[in-house]
């Protein structure tokens, strides 16, 4: 339950990631790309992004991904910082929880009160299937979706 804890601390102190994507323009490849990310009341990653962008589209068409979230605040070797990955399906939110998801994502991002209106962007939300978390060389393991969750 230890990493759980850091991993959930972590998640919840950071907002901005790298989302993988499974690619559509080179099948079997993944596609990373740094998105900004909020956090919803039941742990769940937020996501708010334009059917321009590429990771988009590939969500589009295969919703399984990934994010990482790093500590932003590490200095020296990144391999001995803390990171997770949290992998699962992104969605759109559904209507009743939009209002909470969007107030949400601005605390974390005010600065996207700019675009958010913007009818090509999108607020959508992952449903976590798994974690792995590294707390740094050589401390390393899975989490349990509902442990991190507890935490």
């Amino acid at each position: 339950m230890k990493n759980a804890t850091h991993a959930k601390l972590l998640f919840m102190e950071q907002k901005m990631a790298v989302l993988s994507t499974n690619s559509t323009r080179h099948g079997g490849f993944p596609f990373g790309s740094v998105v900004g990310y909020a956090v919803d009341g039941e742990s769940r990653p937020l996501l708010l992004i334009s059917r321009l962008a590429v990771h988009r589209r590939n969500l589009a068409a295969d919703v399984r991904a990934s994010l990482t979230i790093f500590d932003d605040e590490a200095v020296g070797d990144p391999t001995s910082a803390s990171r997770v990955t949290i992998m699962g399906e992104v969605h759109p939110v559904p209507e009743p929880d939009l209002l909470d998801a969007r107030t949400a994502y601005l605390a974390k991002h005010p600065e996207a009160r700019q675009w958010i209106d913007f009818g090509d962007f999108a607020m959508l939300r992952m449903e976590i299937k798994d974690l792995y978390f590294i707390a740094g060389f050589g401390s390393m393991g899975w989490i349990l979706p509902e442990d991190f969750a507890k935490a």
